[in-house]
C-alpha cells in the first residue's frame, strides 16, 4: 500500500494520523517505516517531537460515576446546551442559570476522575471531554474537531461538539486556542463563568480567567466577545482584532479594550516569559497562578519596579524563583508557600 507524504505535515497533522498514533502509543510494536522515514528525514526531528508530546498528552479514560450519576449530569449538560432553542425574551436568567449548570459539570467531574483527561461520544449526544492541570503543570493537546490547546497551571476545561453544530468549551484558569476552521463554519465559542463568551471561526488567542480580572488576547484572526451587562441583562458584544486585549473586572463588571503586544501575554505556551515592562506585581501574579505561592513585600513601592527582556519558563517554583530573584536583583526568601522579597 502506498504510504503518504509526510513532508509537508504540520505537527498537528501528524498527531492526527491513526499510522503515527499507533507508533507514539505502542512503542513495544516495532514500526520500521517511522524509523526508517526519521532517519531519512533528520529535519522533521522537532516537528516530530512536537507531534508526539500532543499524541502523549492524550490519555482516554472512562468515567468513575455510577449510572444514574451519569445519566444526571449529561441531562445537565445536555439541557444547557439547548438553550438556544428558548425565545430571547426569556432566555436571561435561563442562559446564565444553564451556564452554570455546565461549570458545576465541569467541576463535578474533574472531581470524580482520577485521571486529567477524559473523552466520550455516544448516540445523538454531544462529544463531550473535560481535563485539568494542577499547580506547576502545563497540558498541550488535540481536541476532537482538531483544534490545539495548551492549558495553563491549575485550570480547567469542558469541551462539548455538537454533531453538526457548534463547538463549545467552558474555562476555568488560562488556555492558548489554536482553533481549527470547519468546512460547516461551525462556532467555537469559549464561555467563563463571570458572563464573558468568546466566539470565533479560525483563530489564535489567550483567554485568563485565573485572577481578579478576565484577560482576553488575540493573537490571530478575529473574535466576537459578549460581554455580560449587569443594569441592562443584555450583552454588549465588542470585536477584537490581531493585537488588542480585553480586561473585565470579575467585581464591578467594568471593562476596557486596548492594544498590547500579543506576544507578551501568549508566549507562555510556547515556554518562555515574555517581560516587556514586567513588575514585580507581575511576577507575584504568576507565582500565584501557576505555583500558589503568596509574594509578600513589606516595601510596596517595589511591586511597582520593572524589567524587560525574555527568559525560559520552567515549571519548578524553586527555579523560577531563582531566575526572577537574578532579573529582579532582590532578595526572595521562601517559607512554605510564602515568598517575601526584600531589597538586597
Amino acid at each position: 500500500m502506498a504510504r503518504i507524504s509526510y513532508l509537508s505535515y504540520t505537527a498537528r497533522e501528524f498527531a492526527l494520523d491513526e499510522d503515527f498514533q499507533q507508533w507514539v502509543l505502542q512503542p513495544d510494536v516495532r514500526n520500521v517505516f517511522w524509523e526508517r522515514w526519521l532517519q531519512q528525514h533528520p529535519e522533521k526531528e522537532a516537528v516530530i517531537r512536537e507531534a508526539r508530546q500532543l499524541v502523549q498528552g492524550i490519555g482516554f479514560r472512562s468515567y468513575s460515576l455510577t449510572a444514574g450519576e451519569k445519566e444526571q449530569l449529561w441531562e445537565a449538560v445536555w439541557n444547557g446546551l439547548e438553550e438556544d432553542t428558548v425565545q430571547p425574551q426569556t432566555t436571561v436568567r435561563k442562559t446564565w442559570w444553564r451556564r452554570s449548570w455546565k461549570y458545576a459539570a465541569a467541576l463535578l467531574i474533574g472531581a470524580c476522575l482520577s485521571g486529567g483527561f477524559w473523552f466520550w461520544k455516544g448516540g445523538n449526544k454531544p462529544v463531550l471531554l473535560s481535563t485539568y492541570t494542577r499547580l506547576g503543570e502545563v497540558k498541550t493537546f488535540l481536541l476532537p474537531d482538531s483544534s490545539a490547546v495548551t492549558l495553563n497551571a491549575d485550570s480547567k476545561l469542558l469541551y462539548a461538539e455538537q454533531p453538526g453544530r457548534h463547538r463549545e468549551v467552558w474555562l476555568d484558569g488560562e488556555a492558548f486556542f489554536h482553533v481549527k476552521h470547519t468546512r460547516n463554519d461551525a462556532k467555537f465559542v469559549v464561555h467563563t463563568y463571570d458572563k464573558i463568551d468568546v466566539e470565533v471561526l479560525g483563530t489564535q488567542f489567550n483567554v485568563n480567567s485565573s485572577g481578579k480580572e478576565i484577560v482576553v488576547v488575540l493573537q490571530q484572526g478575529s473574535i466576537k466577545l459578549d460581554i455580560g451587562d449587569k443594569g441592562s441583562n443584555h450583552p454588549t458584544e465588542m470585536y477584537l482584532h490581531p493585537g488588542e486585549m480585553l480586561r473585565y473586572n470579575k467585581q464591578d463588571g467594568d471593562f476596557s479594550k486596548s492594544s498590547v503586544n500579543a506576544g507578551k501575554f501568549t508566549s507562555w505556551h510556547t515556554g518562555r516569559l515574555m517581560m516587556e515592562d514586567y513588575t514585580l506585581a507581575d511576577a507575584a501574579a504568576f507565582m500565584q497562578q501557576v505555583f500558589g505561592k503568596t509574594v509578600i513585600v513589606k516595601d510596596t513601592q517595589l511591586l511597582k519596579y520593572k524589567v524587560s527582556g525574555s527568559m525560559p519558563l520552567i515549571y519548578n517554583a524553586d527555579t523560577m524563583l531563582v531566575q526572577l530573584q537574578k532579573v529582579f536583583r532582590m532578595q526572595f526568601n521562601q517559607k512554605g508557600d510564602e515568598v517575601w522579597i526584600q531589597k538586597k
